[in-house]
């Protein structure tokens, strides 16, 4: 097996697990407690596991990452297990820990193409699941697999990986592109290939589905803002035409303030007066004078009355009678 730095390592992984027999599966188990070699113990355990990955047997795969991953807590390839293992657990798949996981792998072998790709599939994952993720943080690992992709343009993998963070990048057409590439880059008689374009399937329909999504959630969003604007246009106009008609009201209840004072001054005035007149005159006219002058008072109320519609106009037809009636006796008394 390659050195763990080396990007071949989990190619040449996958090719001895894809050839086992059973017996060989059970010899190389007994590699992986051999204290000798280290390093061939976990790379029998990684392509161990590897084969119980690719024939999606979680459970297998579990059991023996629990019996055996324990003797190489020092090897930072460890992680890249740990990883799948978080992926794999019984309760629904621990992005968050995978994501860890494939961060420190990466760490300590950050040439290694296939750990490059495991960590921006994992961290894509997460951020599918609704988690947030810097922006900045899929930038840098979407950097990374271009790269990858240009040292290995025929790796189908590095393609559906760059789809899945182009589409959490917003940029949905480079991520249904890279799909369609992906698609186009598997190999029908590689083992699990129906598998796979399942899968890249399952990533172009989520593309799609997420870039309508988004068209909606910005119609949405450009029609609430319309709609605000127009709701505070309408606001502030009937508030102008309150304040407005608030204005004029005021200003018509001023001025029949001060019409009604200015009456009420000189009714007053004009009743000093005319007493005062009376008073110098015989009995009998000074009381067709007062007559004459409540009947010119009674009058002149009821025309205020009239003006200001301070009452319905029929009932005014009675005060008014009776200052007309008061005013003709005083005079043709």
């Amino acid at each position: 097996m390659p050195p763990h730095a080396s990007s071949e390592y989990h190619a040449r992984a996958s090719a001895l697990c894809d050839r086992l027999t059973e017996e060989e599966t059970v010899a190389l188990e007994a590699l992986i407690t051999d204290g000798g070699d280290r390093k061939r113990g976990f790379d029998a355990l990684y392509v161990l596991l590897a084969r119980h990955r690719r024939a999606l047997d979680s459970d297998r795969y579990r059991r023996v990452y629990e019996r055996h991953a324990g003797l190489f807590d020092d090897l930072p390839m460890r992680a890249v297990l740990d990883s799948d293992m978080a992926m794999l657990h019984p309760g629904g798949p621990d992005l968050p820990g995978a994501a860890d996981h494939a961060a420190r792998a990466l760490a300590a072998y950050p040439h290694n193409q296939p750990l490059i790709a495991h960590h921006a599939r994992v961290l894509a994952e997460l951020g599918w699941s609704g988690a947030e993720v810097p922006s900045a943080e899929l930038e840098q690992a979407l950097g990374r697999v271009e790269r990858s992709i240009e040292a290995d343009p025929e790796r189908a993998r590095f393609r559906a990986v760059k789809g899945q963070l182009c589409a959490l990048l917003g940029r949905h057409e480079e991520a249904e592109a890279a799909i369609q590439r992906a698609l186009a880059l598997e190999d029908s008689g590689q083992q699990g290939y129906a598998i796979r374009v399942i899968e890249y399937q399952r990533l172009r329909a989520d593309i799609r589905l997420r870039a309508e999504t988004e068209r909606v959630r910005e119609s949405l969003r450009e029609t609430t803002e319309r709609l605000e604007r127009e709701m505070e246009q309408r606001l502030s106009s009937v508030a102008r035409n309150i304040e407005q008609r608030e204005q004029a009201e005021l200003a018509k209840l001023r001025s029949e303030s001060l019409g009604t004072l200015g009456l009420l001054a000189a009714v007053i005035a004009f009743i000093v007066t005319s007493v005062q007149v009376a008073d110098k005159m015989p009995l009998a006219d000074a009381l067709s004078l007062l007559t004459a002058i409540a009947g010119v008072l009674t009058l002149v109320f009821t025309v205020f009355a009239g003006v200001y519609a301070a009452v319905r106009s029929w009932w005014l037809a009675a005060p008014a009678l009776l200052g007309a009636g008061l005013f003709l006796y005083a005079s043709l008394g």
